[in-house]
């Protein structure tokens, strides 16, 4: 099989990635500035998105926790998670389409579970649609295992979360601790 064939296939079944972003991929916490571009990558992202108010909201507390990815300065990406106890809820992250699969998302996660860890939490959580095959194999990557399934949680088209769970991430032999 020829090289351009082996890529084609590959890139095609989204098993190997792009290659690397071009550029310094730089992760800052999100600010009022970036909401409308959020706004915009949430809406072209997600099927049923969160309203531009939801974010307000989440910049607006002095211990919010999202965060955006920048390439010379151009919004690439965000994610965010919320604090429920000793738990971290990873809810959300997003990358901008031209630039998926160059490790962003995986940037993205890496900086949550970090900042989680910073923040004393010891285990992480989220949910993601069934048919999201993509997202399911980051987060096994990054060391996430299946938990659940809750079923019909997206209200917009009924498709089943798949809710996935990272432990230990204090323990300094945790899989994504390793990887670090």
């Amino acid at each position: 099989m020829s090289a351009f064939l082996r890529r084609f296939r590959a890139v095609w079944s989204r098993r190997e990635p792009l290659g690397p972003v071009d550029g310094q991929l730089h992760i800052r916490r999100m600010g009022l500035r970036d909401l409308s571009a959020v706004v915009a990558l949430e809406k072209a992202t997600f099927a049923a998105p969160w309203r531009s108010g939801a974010y307000s909201r989440a910049v607006a507390d002095p211990h919010h926790n999202f965060f955006v990815a920048e390439i010379d300065g151009r919004l690439v990406g965000y994610g965010g998670l919320w604090v429920e106890e000793n738990r971290a809820h990873i809810a959300k992250i997003a990358v901008r389409e031209g630039h998926r699969r160059r490790g962003i998302g995986m940037a993205m996660l890496q900086h949550l579970l970090d900042h989680a860890r910073r923040l004393g939490l010891s285990e992480a959580y989220l949910e993601v649609r069934r048919g999201n095959l993509a997202a399911q194999d980051m987060y096994r990557r990054a060391g996430f295992r299946f938990e659940r399934v809750q079923a019909n949680a997206y209200s917009n088209d009924g498709e089943d979360a798949l809710i996935f769970v990272l432990r230990g991430l204090l323990d300094l032999r945790s899989p994504s601790a390793m990887e670090s």
